[in-house]
């Protein structure tokens, strides 16, 4: 019998993938993601870590499980969203609508976010888990402008509406109040953002579409 698969007493030969994360996302709360390793994490949930590896292939999937999806039922909305909303509205109303279809249970996804807030910058950021996120956002806003997606004007902005999002979401974690929704959270920064720097732009005399497009 290959020892590492040696349980504790007691011990059940499976665990509950749901619970299981929210206690390994509990500890690298307490502990800091930078700090705790598999073989600590697998040891204080009294698994072996071949069993906590089946679950979780590598410590980042703990934390990042989930945050690269979504991108196609943002898609899907965006696609079905109101043509006649302002973009940034358009893009609350989707998000939100992609928030109600998640399965993750909202405690989870507060333990989750708090613990992505806690991590150093060079760690909270992981481009690459919201890839697909900002690429959709990218051609979404260069479809209503007439840019083109991979232009810098569409790649700056939908940069700038994925961090108003991770934003958002990390106050809501760790500020905001229990009758709060996470998507009402990303929805009022929007419009903040809409207000600071569509109203700012207007009175300062900006530079026109035309202009804009020729960045691109």
């Amino acid at each position: 019998m290959d020892m590492s698969e040696t349980r504790r007493p007691g011990r059940p030969a499976s665990a509950d993938p749901r619970q299981l994360r929210v206690q390994m996302l509990e500890i690298i709360l307490r502990e800091g993601y930078e700090h705790v390793t598999m073989a600590q994490l697998a040891a204080e949930a009294g698994i072996s870590l071949r069993t906590l590896h089946r679950y979780f292939p590598a410590k980042g999937d703990i934390v990042w499980l989930g945050a690269e999806g979504g991108h196609e039922a943002l898609r899907r909305e965006l696609d079905a969203v109101d043509q006649g909303l302002a973009p940034l509205q358009a893009l609350a109303v989707a998000v939100g609508r992609v928030f109600d279809l998640e399965v993750e249970e909202e405690p989870t996804a507060r333990l989750r976010l708090r613990a992505i807030a806690a991590m150093p910058p060079e760690q909270s950021s992981r481009p690459d888990a919201y890839l697909g996120w900002r690429q959709e956002v990218a051609v979404f806003l260069a479809r209503r402008a007439g840019l083109h997606p991979d232009g810098l004007v569409a790649r700056a902005a939908s940069a700038a509406v994925q961090a108003a999002m991770a934003e958002a979401l990390s106050w809501w974690a760790t500020e905001a109040g229990a009758d709060e929704a996470a998507h009402t959270a990303v929805e009022r920064a929007f419009q903040g953002l809409e207000g600071l720097l569509g109203s700012g732009s207007e009175e300062r005399g900006a530079p026109s579409g035309n202009n804009s497009a020729s960045l691109a």
